[in-house]
Protein backbone atom coordinates (compact mmCIF):
# COMPACT_ATOMS: atom_id res chain seq x y z
CA UNK A 1 0.00 0.00 0.00
CA UNK A 2 1.46 3.55 -0.80
CA UNK A 3 -0.11 6.82 0.71
CA UNK A 4 0.40 10.44 -1.07
CA UNK A 5 0.98 13.39 0.60
CA UNK A 6 -0.88 16.60 -0.39
CA UNK A 7 1.87 18.46 -1.81
CA UNK A 8 0.29 21.04 -4.65
CA UNK A 9 1.99 23.42 -5.86
CA UNK A 10 1.05 27.58 -4.68
CA UNK A 11 -0.89 27.66 -8.21
CA UNK A 12 -2.45 24.56 -7.61
CA UNK A 13 -3.56 25.76 -4.23
CA UNK A 14 -4.49 29.35 -5.01
CA UNK A 15 -6.64 27.96 -7.99
CA UNK A 16 -8.61 25.83 -5.54
CA UNK A 17 -9.41 28.44 -3.02
CA UNK A 18 -10.10 31.35 -6.25
CA UNK A 19 -12.89 28.34 -7.66
CA UNK A 20 -14.37 27.87 -4.54
CA UNK A 21 -14.38 31.61 -3.59
CA UNK A 22 -15.66 33.03 -7.65
CA UNK A 23 -18.37 29.98 -7.89
CA UNK A 24 -19.84 31.04 -4.55
CA UNK A 25 -19.61 35.01 -5.27
CA UNK A 26 -20.92 35.06 -8.30
CA UNK A 27 -24.10 32.59 -7.92
CA UNK A 28 -26.51 32.23 -4.92
CA UNK A 29 -26.77 28.91 -3.97
CA UNK A 30 -30.13 28.73 -4.45
CA UNK A 31 -30.20 30.23 -8.20
CA UNK A 32 -28.48 26.89 -10.00
CA UNK A 33 -28.00 23.39 -8.97
CA UNK A 34 -24.85 22.59 -7.43
CA UNK A 35 -22.89 20.72 -10.32
CA UNK A 36 -24.09 23.57 -13.07
CA UNK A 37 -22.44 26.03 -10.22
CA UNK A 38 -19.40 23.42 -10.46
CA UNK A 39 -19.97 22.02 -14.26
CA UNK A 40 -16.19 21.31 -14.70
CA UNK A 41 -15.48 19.75 -11.64
CA UNK A 42 -18.78 17.37 -12.07
CA UNK A 43 -17.47 16.45 -15.35
CA UNK A 44 -14.28 15.12 -13.90
CA UNK A 45 -16.56 12.90 -11.89
CA UNK A 46 -18.56 11.74 -14.79
CA UNK A 47 -15.53 10.86 -16.65
CA UNK A 48 -13.79 8.79 -14.06
CA UNK A 49 -17.01 6.82 -14.15
CA UNK A 50 -17.50 6.44 -17.27
CA UNK A 51 -13.81 5.32 -18.12
CA UNK A 52 -14.74 2.44 -15.34
CA UNK A 53 -11.82 3.93 -13.06
CA UNK A 54 -13.83 3.80 -10.51
CA UNK A 55 -17.70 2.81 -9.69
CA UNK A 56 -18.72 6.40 -8.02
CA UNK A 57 -16.92 9.33 -6.58
CA UNK A 58 -18.24 12.26 -4.19
CA UNK A 59 -16.93 15.60 -3.53
CA UNK A 60 -18.03 18.06 -0.84
CA UNK A 61 -17.53 21.79 -0.92
CA UNK A 62 -17.44 24.39 1.59
CA UNK A 63 -17.70 27.46 -0.17
CA UNK A 64 -16.57 30.79 0.97
CA UNK A 65 -19.55 32.37 1.69
CA UNK A 66 -20.26 29.43 4.24
CA UNK A 67 -22.83 27.40 2.19
CA UNK A 68 -21.97 23.61 0.99
CA UNK A 69 -22.00 22.23 -2.28
CA UNK A 70 -22.15 18.47 -2.99
CA UNK A 71 -21.10 16.71 -6.33
CA UNK A 72 -21.57 13.45 -7.17
CA UNK A 73 -21.41 10.35 -10.07
CA UNK A 74 -21.91 7.22 -10.37
CA UNK A 75 -22.78 4.22 -7.70
CA UNK A 76 -21.65 2.18 -5.19
CA UNK A 77 -19.90 -0.68 -7.53
CA UNK A 78 -19.80 -1.10 -10.98
CA UNK A 79 -22.99 -2.90 -11.29
CA UNK A 80 -25.46 -0.92 -12.80
CA UNK A 81 -28.24 -2.13 -10.42
CA UNK A 82 -26.28 -1.28 -7.18
CA UNK A 83 -26.98 2.14 -5.09
CA UNK A 84 -26.41 5.51 -6.41
CA UNK A 85 -22.96 7.03 -4.48
CA UNK A 86 -24.07 10.37 -2.57
CA UNK A 87 -22.56 12.95 0.67
CA UNK A 88 -23.75 9.77 2.71
CA UNK A 89 -22.18 6.56 1.41
CA UNK A 90 -19.50 5.17 3.42
CA UNK A 91 -15.90 4.64 1.98
CA UNK A 92 -12.71 3.48 4.13
CA UNK A 93 -10.60 6.65 4.77
CA UNK A 94 -7.61 5.08 5.80
CA UNK A 95 -4.50 7.78 6.28
CA UNK A 96 -7.73 10.19 6.22
CA UNK A 97 -7.87 9.12 9.83
CA UNK A 98 -5.01 10.65 10.50
CA UNK A 99 -6.05 14.21 10.70
CA UNK A 100 -8.58 12.75 13.28
CA UNK A 101 -6.20 11.62 15.86
CA UNK A 102 -4.33 14.72 15.25
CA UNK A 103 -6.94 16.81 16.06
CA UNK A 104 -7.95 14.46 19.19
CA UNK A 105 -4.08 15.05 20.12
CA UNK A 106 -4.57 18.97 20.17
CA UNK A 107 -7.99 18.39 22.22
CA UNK A 108 -5.68 17.03 25.22
CA UNK A 109 -3.32 19.49 24.67
CA UNK A 110 -6.38 22.12 25.60
CA UNK A 111 -7.23 19.75 28.49
CA UNK A 112 -3.61 20.52 29.60
CA UNK A 113 -2.81 16.95 29.99
CA UNK A 114 -0.23 16.52 27.19
CA UNK A 115 2.06 19.13 25.22
CA UNK A 116 4.49 18.90 21.95
CA UNK A 117 7.18 18.14 23.68
CA UNK A 118 5.97 15.60 26.33
CA UNK A 119 7.95 12.66 25.65
CA UNK A 120 5.84 9.33 24.28
CA UNK A 121 7.57 7.44 27.12
CA UNK A 122 5.98 9.28 29.75
CA UNK A 123 2.69 7.26 28.83
CA UNK A 124 4.29 4.68 26.73
CA UNK A 125 6.91 2.91 28.94
CA UNK A 126 7.14 0.02 26.60
CA UNK A 127 9.18 2.69 24.28
CA UNK A 128 11.48 4.08 26.81
CA UNK A 129 14.12 1.57 25.85
CA UNK A 130 13.72 1.87 21.97
CA UNK A 131 17.09 1.76 19.68
CA UNK A 132 17.90 2.88 16.34
CA UNK A 133 19.36 0.81 14.11
CA UNK A 134 22.46 1.56 12.74
CA UNK A 135 22.29 0.94 9.10
CA UNK A 136 18.32 0.80 8.92
CA UNK A 137 18.12 -0.50 4.83
CA UNK A 138 21.10 -3.04 5.91
CA UNK A 139 20.01 -4.72 9.19
CA UNK A 140 18.13 -4.11 12.71
CA UNK A 141 21.73 -3.51 14.55
CA UNK A 142 20.96 -1.07 17.10
CA UNK A 143 22.21 1.90 19.03
CA UNK A 144 21.10 3.87 21.87
CA UNK A 145 19.04 6.82 20.85
CA UNK A 146 20.20 10.34 20.85
CA UNK A 147 17.26 12.24 21.15
CA UNK A 148 14.21 12.11 23.30
CA UNK A 149 10.80 10.64 21.10
CA UNK A 150 8.03 13.18 21.65
CA UNK A 151 4.26 13.88 21.16
CA UNK A 152 5.54 16.62 18.48
CA UNK A 153 7.48 13.85 16.46
CA UNK A 154 4.48 11.28 16.62
CA UNK A 155 2.20 14.01 14.35
CA UNK A 156 4.75 14.73 12.16
CA UNK A 157 6.00 11.02 10.97
CA UNK A 158 9.85 12.32 13.00
CA UNK A 159 9.68 9.55 15.49
CA UNK A 160 11.64 7.05 14.04
CA UNK A 161 9.09 4.36 12.90
CA UNK A 162 7.97 3.67 9.43
CA UNK A 163 5.15 0.69 8.12
CA UNK A 164 4.92 -2.69 6.99
CA UNK A 165 4.66 -2.39 4.00
CA UNK A 166 8.63 -0.46 3.01
CA UNK A 167 9.08 -3.64 1.09
CA UNK A 168 12.53 -5.64 2.27
CA UNK A 169 13.52 -3.21 4.60
CA UNK A 170 14.70 -5.09 7.93
CA UNK A 171 12.48 -2.72 9.92
CA UNK A 172 9.43 -3.03 8.20
CA UNK A 173 9.81 -6.99 7.78
CA UNK A 174 10.60 -6.71 11.68
CA UNK A 175 6.87 -5.58 11.93
CA UNK A 176 5.54 -7.61 9.54
CA UNK A 177 7.11 -10.52 11.68
CA UNK A 178 5.65 -8.96 14.75
CA UNK A 179 2.19 -8.67 13.33
CA UNK A 180 2.13 -5.43 13.20
CA UNK A 181 -0.34 -4.63 10.68
CA UNK A 182 -2.79 -1.46 11.62
CA UNK A 183 -4.86 -0.59 9.18
CA UNK A 184 -8.20 -2.62 9.07
CA UNK A 185 -8.59 -5.11 6.00
CA UNK A 186 -5.29 -4.47 5.33
CA UNK A 187 -2.67 -7.30 6.29
CA UNK A 188 -1.44 -8.49 3.28
CA UNK A 189 0.51 -11.31 4.55
CA UNK A 190 0.88 -13.65 2.72
CA UNK A 191 4.41 -14.83 3.61
CA UNK A 192 4.41 -17.31 6.41
CA UNK A 193 7.17 -16.34 8.43
CA UNK A 194 4.98 -13.42 9.36
CA UNK A 195 2.96 -13.39 12.51
CA UNK A 196 -0.87 -13.09 13.84
CA UNK A 197 -1.89 -9.43 13.25
CA UNK A 198 -1.52 -7.62 16.76
CA UNK A 199 -4.81 -7.77 18.89
CA UNK A 200 -4.61 -3.83 20.37
CA UNK A 201 -2.68 -1.18 20.49
CA UNK A 202 -1.04 -2.07 23.93
CA UNK A 203 -0.04 -5.21 22.03
CA UNK A 204 1.48 -3.46 19.37
CA UNK A 205 3.30 -1.09 21.64
CA UNK A 206 4.81 -3.70 23.56
CA UNK A 207 6.27 -5.30 19.66
CA UNK A 208 7.24 -1.93 18.57
CA UNK A 209 9.36 -1.86 21.52
CA UNK A 210 11.67 -4.71 20.42
CA UNK A 211 12.06 -3.12 16.67
CA UNK A 212 14.89 -0.36 16.81
CA UNK A 213 13.26 2.97 15.33
CA UNK A 214 14.77 3.46 11.58
CA UNK A 215 16.09 7.18 12.50
CA UNK A 216 16.70 9.37 16.01
CA UNK A 217 13.23 11.42 16.71
CA UNK A 218 13.42 14.18 15.35
CA UNK A 219 15.63 14.32 12.91
CA UNK A 220 14.23 12.69 9.79
CA UNK A 221 10.90 12.36 7.93
CA UNK A 222 9.61 8.56 7.24
CA UNK A 223 5.91 8.25 6.51
CA UNK A 224 4.78 5.98 9.37
CA UNK A 225 2.36 4.09 12.09
CA UNK A 226 3.18 6.90 14.52
CA UNK A 227 -0.97 7.85 14.53
CA UNK A 228 -1.25 4.49 15.83
CA UNK A 229 1.18 5.12 18.50
CA UNK A 230 -0.57 8.46 19.12
CA UNK A 231 -3.94 6.66 19.66
CA UNK A 232 -2.30 4.88 22.82
CA UNK A 233 -1.02 8.02 23.64
CA UNK A 234 -4.34 9.65 23.97
CA UNK A 235 -6.02 6.84 25.04
CA UNK A 236 -3.95 6.47 28.62
CA UNK A 237 -3.38 10.21 28.96
CA UNK A 238 -7.12 10.53 28.76
CA UNK A 239 -8.23 7.47 30.25
CA UNK A 240 -10.42 6.56 28.20
CA UNK A 241 -10.52 3.83 25.57
CA UNK A 242 -9.26 5.82 22.19
CA UNK A 243 -12.21 5.39 20.15
CA UNK A 244 -14.36 6.66 23.27
CA UNK A 245 -12.85 9.70 23.74
CA UNK A 246 -12.56 10.57 19.92
CA UNK A 247 -16.42 9.87 19.91
CA UNK A 248 -17.09 12.06 22.91
CA UNK A 249 -15.04 14.87 22.28
CA UNK A 250 -14.96 14.93 18.02
CA UNK A 251 -17.76 12.99 16.22
CA UNK A 252 -20.87 13.59 18.84
CA UNK A 253 -20.07 17.00 19.25
CA UNK A 254 -19.42 17.67 15.30
CA UNK A 255 -22.66 15.76 14.86
CA UNK A 256 -20.35 12.91 12.65
CA UNK A 257 -22.93 10.10 13.22
CA UNK A 258 -21.42 7.86 10.12
CA UNK A 259 -17.62 8.04 10.89
CA UNK A 260 -16.98 4.91 12.27
CA UNK A 261 -14.49 2.05 12.96
CA UNK A 262 -16.45 -1.18 12.62
CA UNK A 263 -19.78 -1.06 10.16
CA UNK A 264 -23.09 -1.42 11.54
CA UNK A 265 -26.23 -3.39 10.81
CA UNK A 266 -27.54 -1.89 7.55
CA UNK A 267 -24.49 0.33 6.91
CA UNK A 268 -22.81 -2.26 3.69
CA UNK A 269 -25.89 -1.36 1.93
CA UNK A 270 -24.28 2.94 1.43
CA UNK A 271 -20.81 1.02 1.38
CA UNK A 272 -18.31 1.03 -1.65
CA UNK A 273 -17.06 -1.40 -2.98
CA UNK A 274 -12.95 -1.27 -3.48
CA UNK A 275 -10.94 -2.78 -6.13
CA UNK A 276 -7.55 -3.33 -7.33
CA UNK A 277 -7.26 -1.78 -10.58
CA UNK A 278 -4.44 -3.96 -12.74
CA UNK A 279 -3.18 -5.25 -16.35
CA UNK A 280 -6.35 -4.02 -17.88
CA UNK A 281 -8.88 -5.54 -15.30
CA UNK A 282 -10.03 -5.22 -11.35
CA UNK A 283 -10.14 -7.55 -8.54
CA UNK A 284 -12.05 -7.01 -5.51
CA UNK A 285 -10.79 -6.05 -2.53
CA UNK A 286 -13.37 -5.55 0.05
CA UNK A 287 -16.85 -7.02 -0.61
CA UNK A 288 -18.92 -4.64 1.25
CA UNK A 289 -21.28 -7.67 1.59
CA UNK A 290 -18.70 -9.33 3.96
CA UNK A 291 -16.04 -6.71 4.87
CA UNK A 292 -13.55 -6.61 7.45
CA UNK A 293 -14.79 -3.55 8.42
CA UNK A 294 -17.84 -5.51 9.57
CA UNK A 295 -16.14 -7.25 12.32
CA UNK A 296 -15.13 -6.59 15.41
CA UNK A 297 -12.62 -4.39 15.65
CA UNK A 298 -9.96 -4.91 18.76
CA UNK A 299 -7.15 -2.79 17.03
CA UNK A 300 -8.38 0.77 16.55
CA UNK A 301 -6.05 2.59 14.19
CA UNK A 302 -5.53 6.45 14.87
CA UNK A 303 -3.46 6.29 11.51
CA UNK A 304 -5.75 4.10 8.88
CA UNK A 305 -8.30 2.11 10.83
CA UNK A 306 -12.22 4.90 9.95
CA UNK A 307 -14.83 4.59 7.82
CA UNK A 308 -16.39 7.78 7.07
CA UNK A 309 -18.22 10.04 4.70
CA UNK A 310 -18.29 13.19 2.61
CA UNK A 311 -20.43 14.70 5.03
CA UNK A 312 -19.17 14.08 8.13
CA UNK A 313 -15.29 14.57 6.86
CA UNK A 314 -16.35 17.94 5.43
CA UNK A 315 -18.23 18.30 8.68
CA UNK A 316 -14.86 17.63 10.64
CA UNK A 317 -12.76 20.02 8.55
CA UNK A 318 -15.39 23.30 8.37
CA UNK A 319 -14.84 22.48 12.25
CA UNK A 320 -11.62 23.64 11.86
CA UNK A 321 -12.06 26.41 9.49
CA UNK A 322 -14.82 27.73 11.71
CA UNK A 323 -12.27 28.22 14.58
CA UNK A 324 -13.35 25.21 16.55
CA UNK A 325 -16.98 25.33 16.62
CA UNK A 326 -19.66 23.21 14.43
CA UNK A 327 -22.73 25.29 14.00
CA UNK A 328 -23.67 25.98 17.80
CA UNK A 329 -21.80 23.76 19.63
CA UNK A 330 -18.14 24.84 20.80
CA UNK A 331 -15.99 21.72 19.78
CA UNK A 332 -12.36 23.38 20.87
CA UNK A 333 -11.13 26.72 21.32
CA UNK A 334 -9.76 29.06 18.63
CA UNK A 335 -6.48 28.44 19.10
CA UNK A 336 -6.35 24.80 19.44
CA UNK A 337 -8.57 24.86 15.73
CA UNK A 338 -5.49 27.20 14.63
CA UNK A 339 -2.99 25.29 16.20
CA UNK A 340 -3.80 21.77 13.89
CA UNK A 341 -3.01 23.43 11.26
CA UNK A 342 -0.17 25.31 12.39
CA UNK A 343 3.29 23.83 11.06
CA UNK A 344 5.16 22.04 13.72
CA UNK A 345 7.86 19.91 11.95
CA UNK A 346 10.96 20.07 14.19
CA UNK A 347 13.50 22.73 13.16
CA UNK A 348 16.14 19.85 12.13
CA UNK A 349 14.23 17.88 9.47
CA UNK A 350 14.25 19.18 6.17
CA UNK A 351 11.84 20.94 4.49
CA UNK A 352 10.17 19.29 1.54
CA UNK A 353 8.90 21.84 -1.51
CA UNK A 354 7.84 24.34 0.86
CA UNK A 355 5.37 21.85 3.07
CA UNK A 356 4.94 21.98 6.74
CA UNK A 357 3.25 19.41 8.76
CA UNK A 358 0.81 19.93 11.38
CA UNK A 359 -0.99 17.18 13.45
CA UNK A 360 -0.80 14.83 11.18
CA UNK A 361 -1.80 16.74 8.08
CA UNK A 362 0.39 18.46 5.59
CA UNK A 363 0.64 22.11 5.83
CA UNK A 364 1.76 24.86 3.05
CA UNK A 365 3.78 27.03 4.57
CA UNK A 366 2.78 29.92 2.08
CA UNK A 367 -0.82 29.71 2.29
CA UNK A 368 -1.61 27.94 5.37
CA UNK A 369 -3.59 24.90 3.25
CA UNK A 370 -3.91 21.80 6.15
CA UNK A 371 -4.94 18.36 4.00
CA UNK A 372 -4.26 15.00 3.56
CA UNK A 373 -5.25 11.73 1.46
CA UNK A 374 -5.84 8.35 2.11
CA UNK A 375 -4.63 5.25 0.12
CA UNK A 376 -7.92 4.35 -1.94
CA UNK A 377 -8.41 8.11 -3.11
CA UNK A 378 -9.61 10.14 -0.52
CA UNK A 379 -8.43 13.75 -0.40
CA UNK A 380 -9.21 16.23 1.75
CA UNK A 381 -7.80 19.91 2.15
CA UNK A 382 -9.02 23.15 3.71
CA UNK A 383 -7.78 26.68 3.22
CA UNK A 384 -8.00 28.97 5.97
CA UNK A 385 -7.54 32.19 4.24
CA UNK A 386 -9.97 31.70 1.81
CA UNK A 387 -12.52 29.90 3.95
CA UNK A 388 -13.13 27.36 1.54
CA UNK A 389 -12.62 23.19 2.41
CA UNK A 390 -12.77 20.11 -0.19
CA UNK A 391 -13.21 16.65 0.25
CA UNK A 392 -13.20 14.04 -2.08
CA UNK A 393 -14.24 10.31 -1.70
CA UNK A 394 -13.98 7.68 -4.13
CA UNK A 395 -12.46 3.83 -3.70
CA UNK A 396 -9.18 2.18 -5.75
CA UNK A 397 -5.93 0.95 -5.48
CA UNK A 398 -2.96 1.11 -8.31
CA UNK A 399 -5.79 3.60 -10.42
CA UNK A 400 -4.24 5.98 -13.07
CA UNK A 401 -6.27 9.07 -11.47
CA UNK A 402 -4.52 12.14 -10.38
CA UNK A 403 -7.32 12.67 -7.79
CA UNK A 404 -5.43 15.64 -6.17
CA UNK A 405 -4.65 17.83 -9.29
CA UNK A 406 -7.52 16.16 -11.48
CA UNK A 407 -10.31 18.43 -8.74
CA UNK A 408 -7.78 21.28 -8.00
CA UNK A 409 -7.53 22.23 -12.15
CA UNK A 410 -11.68 21.54 -12.42
CA UNK A 411 -12.08 23.99 -9.55
CA UNK A 412 -9.90 26.52 -11.41
CA UNK A 413 -11.89 26.19 -14.09
CA UNK A 414 -15.28 26.43 -12.16
CA UNK A 415 -14.12 29.79 -11.16
CA UNK A 416 -14.88 31.05 -14.31
CA UNK A 417 -17.95 29.63 -14.86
Amino acid sequence: MTETLIRPTRRGLILGAGALTAACATTRPSARSDAARFPATQAVLDGWVAAGKVPGATVGLRNADGTNAWLQAGRLDHDPASRPVDRNSLFRIYSMTKPITGAATALLIEDGRLTLDTPVADFVPELARVQVATSPLRSLDARAPTTVMTVRHLLTHTAGFIYHFYGDQPVAAAYRRAGIFPVTGYNLSTDPLDGPKVRDLDEMARRLGEIPLVADPGTAYAYSLSLDVMGLVIQRASGMAFPDFVQRRLFDPIGMDDTIWQLRPGDSARFSALYDYKDGGRVARDDPRNSDYARPVTLFAGGAGLVSSTQDYLAFLTTILDGGRAGRVTVMKPETARLIRTDILPTAVPEAEGQGHGFAGSVDRTTGEYGWSGAAGTVAWLDPSAGTAVTVMLQRFNQAIDVDGDIREALALDAGA
